[in-house]
């Protein structure tokens, strides 16, 4: 990974990902290389191939965002049903979190809450254009200042294609 050149980003356009976010200042983007192609690779809490994470130094708290192109013949609607089950299958018994439907970018979502340990931890999978996308943020639980900046850098998502 490498981060960004520039510290003052004003937003990120990811081409191999279909999305532009808004970067906050003196955060930087790390963009890792590969290509997260089978729906296996993603094990929560773990890199993905070709994740995008934008963090302050020292890389929290975080956005990582990843997105896989959907396999032919499974529909948006059922990579996502696959996913939110992996996922779900994932979390730990101590800290199943909450599901809930949200939104990324307009269009639907399913939101998975967890607030265990200190740390608030918020997953969002969706769909979109033939892509399978899983944004996670991460913060301190108590840090509303880390908090709500997550949710505007979530907010700020606009897919490009």
């Amino acid at each position: 990974m490498s981060p960004s050149s520039a510290a003052t980003l004003e937003s990120f356009t990811s081409e191999r990902h279909g999305y532009r976010v808004n970067v906050p200042r003196n955060w930087h983007v790390y963009d890792y290389e590969g290509e997260w192609t089978e729906l296996e690779e993603f094990r929560p809490g773990s890199e993905v191939p070709g994740e995008d994470v934008i963090a302050p130094p020292p890389l929290f708290p975080f956005l990582v965002m990843n997105s896989m192109s959907i396999p032919d013949g499974v529909s948006e609607d059922e990579w996502r049903m696959q996913f939110d089950s992996l996922v779900e299958a994932a979390l730990p018994e101590d800290c199943p979190g909450v599901s809930e439907q949200g939104t990324v970018a307009g269009v639907e979502a399913t939101v998975i809450t967890q607030d265990c340990d200190g740390f608030l931890m918020i997953g969002r999978s969706l769909a979109h254009n033939g892509r399978g996308y899983y944004f996670t943020t991460r913060s301190s639980s108590d840090d509303a200042a880390s908090i709500t900046l997550l949710k505007d850098l979530v907010a700020s998502v606009q897919f490009i294609e």
